[in-house]
């Protein structure tokens, strides 16, 4: 209990497991029939009834066959799904003492009689175990992508779990789930990683022009915000926006602009989130100068001359823009679930307010529909539609290709959806689940149900009392102060730049020289010269620890990572050194592609600028701060 206690100081007081009394009082609440029994090698196991959780001769035998014989056990780390008397996390500790150990207890009173049966130094001992005990199995995700451990394997036992089954099913449930959401992201990353540095590259002097989203923090604490999806059922809410605009701050997905516009209703706020060009053409012709366009750096260029009110930039998610970022003091992160709706939400929490209403997140086809009426989707195919691939053909195509599937939704009836919409369903269970989460309603009740948000009538809006005024004039307060930084650049856009291309120029050549350092040791190995090969080992170990610790580490990333899944995927075992000089080519290439996309950015930025000079844009005049690339 002491060492718990010492090594775990927090946990120990939100489980209340700081003292015995304490851990006698969480043992008092175990069933009657979970109790601890002696083995036949002199061990321990709990049983639970007339099961063991271990192996009743010898337990430690058990966990050294499981730990052989399973997959699941890297180097890199593994979560453990229950504590159990933690033989298999010991061993695993022991074989590999520079792993992280992640152990998921559903039960304090389960820990406490653990803490109780047998000493525990040498896991405890460990320096890179984490012990979560009580919380809710859906925080687990979250939990490791705080601590940056979303790669490590899972190993649950059957024997240990089967004590709380319900509650390690939902484990299971949240765990699959968030590696489908991370394999989806991979899949994404490799369709779309390009165009996302592209756009980043072409978008660099915006991060001079524009300000972050601070100023909009915590500015509706007292206004509720009505957040518009673009789903189908975004057709029962229009012919009533121009009077629930009244109750409530208006912030729309950017595919919903088009629709808002229709019925006259100028959004406080645009979210745009998605790279694509297709997605800029949801609000391409559009004017929304009563607007402000929350973006970030990667949007389609295109976006960056839109008329609106200001365009205000929120953190990026990809290390290049994140470097410049932290360097000219820009702030504002929002959440990112793989939707441009969750980080529409992120926003609506960002600014404070108490009550969030939905309209049109349907994560669903209601009434077999894919969009709502007059969607740049369904426009899309008509124009396009020719005698052998129809518009009726493309539609069935877009409901039925994802292999949907029926769930409930707020009637107590069913709605389609697919696994890519039930991911995002997914994170909202997650992130409502949070304490800090404002309490979310929906207008319309024909979408995927999900846990945490309730059905309310429209009706409940329009009585609410007519706030229109005041949101103007704080919308209006806040442009006045656009024209001034909210805070001061910690050092200006051209340093940032210069920075950032010395960074990558460095790991360029970094990375130059453990290729030659390869190529060096593969033909000492052809001469059988020992000497050198000793002698380039410890050169490689001295750039390997630059590399780790270099500024631009995470620059690279995006096409690295892309190279490295490839290569993974098509290679073969091969020798140390062949597969250290493919890492060290992939971090060139990567270093190289960056540099190259930011030059070419950077002449392009030079031509919009010239062209700009040379003509009299009338447009500009309805955006003033909106320079135009």
């Amino acid at each position: 209990m002491a060492l718990f206690r010492s090594r775990f100081p927090d946990l120990a007081a939100l489980c209340a497991l700081e003292t015995r009394p304490q851990a006698e009082k969480w043992l008092s609440r175990l069933p009657a029939d979970v109790r601890l029994e002696a083995c036949r090698n002199g061990d321990v196991t709990i049983l639970s009834g007339e099961r063991s959780l271990h192996s009743r001769y010898n337990p430690v035998a058990e966990a050294e066959n499981i730990l052989k014989a399973s997959k699941s056990f890297r180097e890199e780390g593994c979560v453990f799904a229950g504590f159990g008397l933690a033989y298999l996390p010991e061993l695993y500790a022991i074989r590999y003492p520079e792993s992280t150990i992640v152990i998921v207890e559903s039960d304090p009173a389960l820990l406490a009689l653990a803490l109780a049966s047998r000493p525990l130094q040498r896991l405890f001992s460990h320096t890179k175990l984490l012990i979560v005990c009580g919380a809710e199995p859906e925080e687990l995700p979250s939990i490791l992508e705080r601590t940056g451990l979303q790669e490590l394997s899972a190993y649950a036992s059957p024997a240990i779990t089967s004590i709380n089954p319900d509650w390690y099913a939902r484990l299971e449930i949240s765990l699959k789930r968030w590696k489908d959401k991370r394999q989806i992201n991979r899949n994404t990353l490799r369709r779309f990683g390009d165009l996302w540095l592209k756009n980043m590259c072409r978008n660099l002097a915006e991060l001079e022009r524009r300000e972050g989203i601070s100023r909009f923090s915590g500015m509706f604490t007292d206004i509720p915000v009505l957040l518009l999806a673009a789903g189908p059922s975004l057709d029962e809410v229009l012919p009533a926006l121009q009077e629930l605009k009244k109750k409530c701050v208006v912030i729309a997905v950017d595919t919903a602009v088009r629709a808002c516009m229709r019925v006259g209703v100028e959004p406080d706020f645009i979210v745009v989130a998605d790279p694509q060009y297709w997605n800029w053409r949801h609000f391409d012709g559009q004017s929304c100068p009563k607007s402000y366009l929350i973006t970030e750096l990667a949007a389609w260029p295109a976006v960056f001359r839109f008329p609106c009110r200001a365009i205000h930039l929120f953190s990026s998610r990809f290390p290049l823009a994140h470097f410049l970022e932290q360097r000219l003091g820009l702030h504002g992160e929002l959440g990112a679930g793989g939707s441009v709706a969750t980080t529409a939400w992120d926003f609506a929490a960002y600014v404070g307010t108490p009550r969030i209403y939905l309209a049109a997140l349907d994560l669903g086809f209601p009434d077999l529909k894919t969009h709502f009426t007059g969607s740049i989707f369904e426009d899309r195919t008509h124009c396009v539609s020719t005698r052998f691939a129809t518009s009726e053909t493309a539609g069935y195509l877009a409901l039925y290709g994802a292999h949907p599937y029926p769930v409930p939704d707020y009637r107590g009836r069913t709605v389609l959806t697919d696994h890519r919409l039930s991911l995002y369903a997914w994170w909202f269970e997650n992130r409502l689940a949070q304490a800090d989460s404002p309490e979310t309603a929906t207008l319309t009740h024909t979408g995927m149900k999900i846990a945490g948000i309730n059905p309310v009538p429209l009706d409940h809006i329009q009585n609410l009392p007519d706030r229109r005024d005041e949101i103007n004039r704080r919308l209006n307060l806040a442009q006045t102060k656009t024209g001034a930084r909210s805070k001061p650049r910690n050092m200006s856009y051209h340093s940032a730049l210069n920075e950032l291309i010395a960074a990558l120029e460095d790991l360029e050549e970094l990375a130059s020289r453990g290729m030659s350092i390869c190529d060096r040791m593969q033909a000492s190995v052809i001469r059988k010269n020992r000497k050198i090969e000793a002698e380039s080992f410890t050169e490689l170990d001295r750039i390997d620890t630059e590399l780790i610790s270099h500024p631009a580490k995470e620059l690279a990333a995006m096409i690295f990572d892309r190279f490295r899944n490839t290569e993974s995927e098509s290679s073969t075992a091969s020798d140390p050194v062949s597969d250290s000089k493919e890492v060290y080519s992939a971090i060139k290439v990567a270093a190289q592609r960056n540099i190259h996309l930011i030059r070419i950015g950077l002449l392009r930025q030079q031509e919009y600028a010239d062209e700009s000079h040379n003509r009299k844009d009338s447009d500009t005049v309805l955006q003033p701060d909106n320079t135009v690339l």
